[in-house]
């Protein structure tokens, strides 16, 4: 079955990758997508470079903006089987990244799936080392395999830098204003494996995706990292 997949990219003041993204896009291998750009307010060069490609681009106001609310309205103007979540620096490493997503699907079983990141040619050093090292980590606890089938959410699961989901799951299951500010995309992987469904996690399914934040700040992220999945799983138990 050749899923229609919608592609969902965030974007602010992205004009330094937005242009390298959107031709990988083009360069895909799979060909049934579309692409819809949630922009709120970018006053760089993002938009001019948005409107060279073939996008549904939706306009939001800086103010309205936070995380749960532009993957809502991503959701909300697509049309696809498959929404993939994209940010708009994360670039895809392979041109068959959308037929791994389209082959992953053909899975009843699985709600969503995510994949992993490695930093960007102009990433910090500490970035470059702490994703490669993790990619690798990963590549040999999995002894080969392509796909983890996972049934409990954890730091870093379903996160939409890299990821997609059942369009049909994320309209019941849309993320939470109340964590627009980070690990909304944990609670909705909460409630897809509450339905019954696994949540595949694909190494392969790789992409370029770093902030530049150089040795002390990637440490605070870290620590902030932490924080914001301890918020969700308080949030969970509050239900």
């Amino acid at each position: 079955m050749d899923n229609k997949i919608s592609i969902v990219i965030r974007t602010y003041n992205e004009g330094k990758h937005i242009g390298q993204l959107l031709e990988s896009i083009e360069k895909q291998s799979y060909r049934n997508y579309e692409l819809i750009i949630v922009d709120s307010g970018s006053n760089d060069k993002t938009l001019e470079i948005i409107k060279k490609y073939n996008v549904n681009l939706v306009l939001i106001k800086k103010e309205e903006f936070n995380y749960s609310y532009a993957s809502n309205v991503g959701v909300k103007n697509s049309t696809g089987d498959i929404v993939c979540f994209l940010s708009g620096h994360s670039i895809p490493v392979n041109n068959n990244y959308l037929e791994t997503i389209n082959t992953i699907f053909q899975n009843s079983t699985i709600g969503a799936m995510y994949g992993d990141e490695i930093a960007l040619s102009d990433g910090s050093i500490t970035e470059k080392v702490y994703n490669f090292l993790g990619y690798v980590k990963n590549k040999i606890k999995g002894f080969g395999k392509k796909v983890f089938l996972e049934t409990k959410i954890h730091p870093g699961i379903f996160s939409c830098n890299n990821a997609a989901a059942r369009r049909i799951l994320l309209e019941k299951h849309p993320f939470k204003i109340e964590l627009g500010k980070g690990g909304e995309d944990v609670e909705v992987a909460y409630r897809i494996l509450q339905d019954g469904y696994f949540i595949a996690k694909v190494p392969k399914l790789l992409v370029r995706h770093s902030h530049g934040k150089k040795f002390r700040d990637f440490v605070q992220q870290l620590r902030d990292w932490k924080m914001m999945y301890q918020k969700v799983e308080r949030f969970i138990d509050g239900d």
